[in-house]
């Protein structure tokens, strides 16, 4: 019958001689950290000989993540194997096997493996290392040039003279109009007049109602005259045209100063 002492006798043999090795191996350029992982390696040490593997394994990862060394990772591995967390020391054995700083030595590197396949791992290699990339950028937008801005342009105005004449034609209609009314309406007032002869009633009564007829038309054609000038005179006529730019010119002669420009 084999005894179950034997693995964890080798196992302590391999934990002793790694000590050695950490402690020619570890940098010297901060003596209070390598102290430290130093104590936390030795409390790894004496906690995996009394079979306390979980706390074991914490005190070699705390003098792992102190003084990163593959020994240190290795012994923290196993103590994790023997704990019951195979997942996690599988994990272990190959950041070990990744280690570059300092990177493992050959006969670690084949404990590691060996271990490995305690656990049903025959063939284990390095954890990839992790490469972060950069997103590609997408090209900027091109520039938009805006179009150059419209060339200045001089609007003028000008009321046509056909306004003008109609402005005229009102007043004149609106007045010849009234004048009729005002005749057909005195003679209204005559032949009203009893006193007036029969004959002259008759003749003032129908020169009145064409003075009437030619006065209410006059009127009218006035007042539609008046309603056209006043349209154009609101509306008038523009014209659009390229403006010139401002420049002003001095002069100066032998008795005088002359000063010119367009606007």
């Amino acid at each position: 019958m084999r005894s179950p002492l034997l693995p964890l006798t080798f196992s302590l043999a391999t934990l002793l001689a790694s000590t050695a090795a950490f402690a020619q191996t570890a940098p010297a350029d901060d003596p209070q950290r390598v102290e430290e992982a130093r104590a936390r390696y030795r409390e790894g040490l004496q906690l995996f000989q009394r079979r306390q593997y979980a706390e074991a394994m914490v005190a070699f990862e705390r003098s792992f993540r102190i003084r990163p060394h593959p020994f240190t990772l290795y012994n923290a591995a196993e103590a994790r194997m023997r704990a019951g967390d195979t997942q996690g020391a599988l994990t272990q054995l190959r950041d070990l096997l990744a280690m570059t700083n300092p990177a493992p030595e050959p006969d670690l590197q084949q404990r590691a493996r060996g271990l490995a396949q305690q656990m049903g791992e025959q063939n284990l290699q390095p954890t990839p290392a992790v490469t972060h990339e950069c997103p590609t950028c997408p090209p900027p937008p091109p520039v938009q040039e805006c179009p150059p801005p419209p060339p200045p342009v001089q609007v003028t105005t000008q009321i046509s003279p056909a306004a003008w004449g109609l402005a005229g034609a009102s007043l004149a209609l609106i007045g010849v109009g009234a004048g009729f009314l005002g005749v057909a309406i005195d003679n209204a007032n005559t032949y009203a007049d009893p006193l007036a002869p029969r004959a002259l009633q008759d003749q003032l009564r129908d020169q009145g109602e064409t003075y009437r007829i030619i006065g209410i038309v006059g009127l009218a054609a006035g007042v539609g005259a008046a309603v056209g000038a006043t349209w154009m005179f609101t509306h008038p006529r523009r014209t659009e045209q390229p403006s010139q730019s401002a420049s002003l010119h001095f002069g100066v002669g032998p008795a005088s100063l002359s000063l010119s420009g367009t606007f």
